[in-house]
């Protein structure tokens, strides 16, 4: 294929992709939740028993939505399908579009997406779904660690421009949702490119910057939904539901761990040229070196090495700094 007709189609096929990415996290979940709103029942403060009714009738539901999420997480890595682990770990921080329901029924509206964490829910003590709502916040908002590049950036632009915070957030929630979109855009088209013209792995454009262009506008776009949930989302009174730090802490690592499999198997595929290309582009982040080489250090210090290279060093690499982020999390 001409090179000029392959960018063309890469542009095209990459501005459709990123314009539904687009329009999937700042219109859609509205029109769900208008759609869905009147389907299932707004329960109020003196309905308790009938919405406790209605959680028992999707217990099995909720169950079963987040059994498959664990099969399909797991298949994946078995059987190198990546893209279905990558799909359960999705499916699993769906709930997080919830927040865009602003009513009091914490299952009302879009907000049916949490019966996949319901079964989180019920671990914690209580008489009733609210109480435990109540109690599961310990671990919701465990992780919130996460939260600290926001919080600083957050802190520094409102004493510069001062002003309303609220205003500030949700601007900064479109900046971070526009720029992933950007980045989106970018690395598809050149991964496109690349692929159409049969031109070995990307390295070039984007791919200089970050060796996983593609999983960091994803990463990137996640963040910019939990801060959505946290600084943004303003509950009706009863309708408070703790942001999910934690469950965005799960999704970030699987998608890491998906990007160091990956890697191997490009290592394997493509050997010198593609460690000469790893020692020079970051992993994911378009960080300096020495940043780098910081949070690269627990992986030297136990392996002695910059990455982990098999897949039981990826799996104890990913469970050190999940604990990390979550003690860390206890002092902040």
């Amino acid at each position: 294929m001409h090179k000029s007709q392959a960018m063309i189609i890469s542009i095209i096929l990459s501005a459709i992709f990123s314009y539904a990415l687009l329009y999937s996290t700042v219109e859609l979940p509205h029109v769900l939740n208008n759609l869905l709103g009147e389907a299932i029942p707004h329960y109020g403060v003196g309905e308790i028993e009938e919405a406790e009714s209605f959680v028992n009738s999707l217990r099995p539901l909720g169950y079963f939505c987040l059994t498959m999420i664990i099969i399909l997480i797991i298949l994946g890595f078995v059987f190198k399908k990546y893209k279905i682990s990558f799909l359960g770990s999705f499916i699993l921080f769906l709930p997080t579009f919830s927040y865009f329901a602003s009513v009091m029924f914490f299952l009302a509206g879009v907000g049916i997406l949490r019966i996949i964490w319901l079964p989180f829910l019920e671990l914690f003590p209580g008489s009733s779904i609210y109480e435990k709502i109540s109690m599961a916040s310990s671990l919701l908002e465990l992780g919130d660690i996460v939260y600290f590049p926001y919080d600083a950036l957050r802190f520094m632009l409102n004493n510069v421009f001062g002003g309303y915070l609220q205003s500030l957030d949700e601007t900064l929630f479109l900046t971070i949702i526009m720029v992933s979109s950007i980045i989106f855009f970018m690395s598809c088209t050149t991964w496109l490119y690349y692929k159409l013209q049969k031109s070995g792995f990307a390295k070039s454009l984007i791919y200089k910057y970050s060796r996983h262009p593609q999983y960091f506008s994803f990463l990137l776009w996640s963040y910019g939904l939990l801060v959505y949930d946290k600084y943004v989302f303003l509950p009706p009174r009863g309708g408070y539901f703790a942001p999910p730090p934690f469950f965005w802490t799960i999704f970030a690592f699987i998608l890491i761990g998906i990007a160091l499999r990956e890697e191997l198997i490009m290592i394997e595929k493509h050997r010198e040229e593609y460690e000469k290309y790893r020692s020079k582009t970051p992993f994911m982040m378009p960080v300096s070196n020495l940043i780098g080489k910081v949070l690269r250090l627990p992986v030297r210090f136990i392996f002695k090495k910059d990455y982990p290279d098999k897949a039981i060093e990826i799996i104890l690499t990913l469970t050190i700094y999940f604990l990390m982020i979550l003690l860390i999390s206890l002092l902040y």
